[in-house]
């Protein structure tokens, strides 16, 4: 058998289908080899969406011990990949819930997420906090907040949302699209931008 190519945002090749049956068929070396090309990226998100590394390891332990109970209920529909972010985005929002903490996003993805929400100009400004930032995304639904996060920083496309969340993708792109007004909003409430300084700037000269 030939190993799986690594996470990433190819569809379903013959290696997935390969690793999905021997899996369905209860193989240990396809969990195996399931772990070696996944559980990497499996534990990047978990960290990135609870920012506590003990617990994305716990996270990263209970999506495998799902696998093999949940892999009889797969049709390989979607990628492998997609499956696993469904499981994991699950089980994340569900310790979330259970923890009633809100997590902010990694700061090096906070540049892509205002550029995202702002625009290029606008993400740009010398005045952006980066922490304000942070704020502004804990103050979203920890379903919403993942979206956004999976969306923009890990640039999955909307069918691949649709396929992780169960929902239309008509909804996901409405949801985006509210997450990113309200965090626009709430980032130019608080955050002046370069031209509201420059006119401040003029008006007490």
């Amino acid at each position: 058998m030939q190993p799986m190519r690594l996470l990433g945002h190819q569809k379903g090749t013959m290696d997935e289908k390969v690793i999905l049956q021997h899996l369905q068929e209860g193989s240990r070396e396809a969990l195996a080899m399931l772990w070696d090309s996944h559980s990497g990226h499996v534990l990047n998100l978990a960290f990135r969406m609870l920012k506590n590394r003990d617990q994305a390891e716990d996270i990263l332990m209970d999506v495998f011990v799902q696998i093999p109970k949940a892999v009889q209920g797969f049709r390989g529909q979607s990628a492998v990949a997609t499956w696993l972010y469904r499981l994991t985005v699950n089980a994340c929002l569900m310790k979330l819930r259970s923890d009633k903490r809100h997590r902010e996003l990694e700061e090096e993805h906070l540049e892509i997420i205002v550029e995202s929400a702002l625009g290029k100009e606008e993400s740009v400004n010398e005045n952006f906090d980066p922490e304000l930032l942070g704020m502004g995304l804990n103050a979203l639904p920890a379903e919403t907040r993942s979206m956004l996060w999976l969306k923009d920083a890990e640039d999955l496309d909307v069918k691949d949302l649709a396929e992780i969340y169960g929902m239309p993708e008509g909804t996901i792109k409405a949801r985006l699209s509210r997450a990113r007004t309200f965090v626009r909003n709430y980032l130019n409430e608080r955050c002046p931008t370069k031209s509201d300084k420059t006119n401040g700037n003029k008006k007490g000269a």
